[in-house]
This record gives C-alpha cells, structure tokens and sequence, in this order.
C-alpha cells in the first residue's frame, strides 16, 4: 500500500507458506504522518521492479526515491527469493536532514546476527522485552539472520555496509512473539544538488544451511554495484 509505505511488503507467501505477520522493507517517511492516506506523486511497475515518488515537503524538505526489486534465485540449493530496496534522496534547499528509517517485522523462533566473514561466525542475539537492542558496526556487519517460527524458513536482511550505521531490535505483538527491527538511514545532512543512496536487501533461505548461505549472500551483496537506473 504505497499510502502506508512504513508498513513494507505485507501479505507475504513464500515457498507456499504464508506469513500473516512479516511485514519488511516499510519505508518510515517523516512527512507522512502514521495512518495518513497520501499518494506518492509518481508510481509504477516496470518489470520486476516497484518504483515510488515522494516529493518535499514544508514538514521534511527531501525527495525519496523508493525502489523494491524482486527477484528469484535459479541456483539450486541457494536462496529462495529476495527482495532490494534502493533509497535515493535529494533536496531542492541548501541543506537538510534525510535521515528516515527502513523497517521490518517476523514472527522469530531464534535470531542471530553475522559477526564475520566465515559462514559459522554468527552470534545468537536475544531481544528482551522493553528497551530495543541496539546494533551498530562496530560489533559486525550490518546482517540478521531470522529462523522463523512455526515454518521451515530463514530470512537474512542486509544493509549495505557503506549505509549501515546503526539498527534497533524491538519485540512487537500482543504477547511479544515478533521481533521488529528498524535501520536508521541517511543521517548525514544532505545538501542541495547531491543525491544520496542507500540500499537494504531481504533474502528468503531454507533453513538448511541458512547461516552459510546468509554469509554468502552478504558477501555478494557488500561487493555489488548500486543498481543501474535506481
């Protein structure tokens, strides 16, 4: 619903199972209040691509380019699906600040978090209830790995490592029985005339094997170039 960008893709079934309660890549916009009904003023699909235009506002003076590509792994073994999501800012004043936040929520059985660049270097992260559990680059790449509840099913969300500055791990739901996690980008200022980028990807994996495939993933993605037209 591209009038509720902060609630993400929603809605989701993956490899035939359906998740009523994932919600991930939302887009927290700071002109958009919560529960506000506003239309970006340019939206389309374009092959495997979703593109989404908000315009400045007097409330936050930044253009947001949004972008979610979808695509599909064809390597037997690897990945299940994964979703990009390419952010570019840009301002018509002589400075302002584009921080925003990119958002998503699992029903999570366990949660770990890539600690290094071997596939067995993960550390298991335990999010209490109340205050968030804060991560940030110094204790490792910006990668988290969740082992789902009640499906056989891993997802790896990854920010970019030139992007990553700091994550906040939440419990969310009426019981607690979901982690939510929100990245906070773009907190340099921004000047007019410079555009800024940011990228966050979310990979479906089995669970067989998840955390080697999350560490090869990540890989790939630290090294890719921003997509072409973004």
């Amino acid at each position: 619903d591209l009038t509720r960008p902060d609630d993400g893709l929603v809605d989701l079934s993956v490899a035939g199972t359906r998740l009523a309660d994932a919600r991930i890549l939302g887009v927290a916009i700071p002109s958009l209040k919560a529960g506000r009904a506003e239309l970006p003023t340019e939206a389309y699909v374009r092959g495997i691509d979703l593109v989404a235009v908000y315009e400045e506002s007097e409330a936050w003076p930044v253009r947001l380019d949004a972008l979610w590509r979808a695509t599909r792994s064809e390597e037997p073994g690897g990945s299940i699906a994964a979703v990009d999501l390419v952010l570019s800012v840009w301002t018509s004043f002589l400075e302002s600040r584009p921080e925003l936040t990119v958002c998503s929520t699992m029903p999570v059985g366990q949660l770990l978090r890539l600690s290094g660049a071997g596939p067995a270097e993960h550390e298991t992260l335990t999010v209490p209830p109340g205050l968030p559990l804060a991560v940030g680059p110094a204790e490792g790449p910006g990668c988290l790995l969740f082992r789902l509840a009640h499906a056989d099913l891993s997802y790896a969300e990854m920010v970019h490592p030139a992007d990553f500055r700091h994550a906040a791990l939440g419990r969310a739901g009426q019981r607690g029985e979901l982690v939510r996690v929100v990245h906070r980008l773009f907190q340099q200022p921004l000047e007019k005339g410079v555009v800024l980028r940011a990228r966050v990807r979310g990979v479906w994996l089995p669970r067989r094997d998840d955390a080697r495939l999350a560490a090869q993933q990540y890989e790939a993605f630290a090294a890719a170039e921003p997509p072409l037209g973004a």
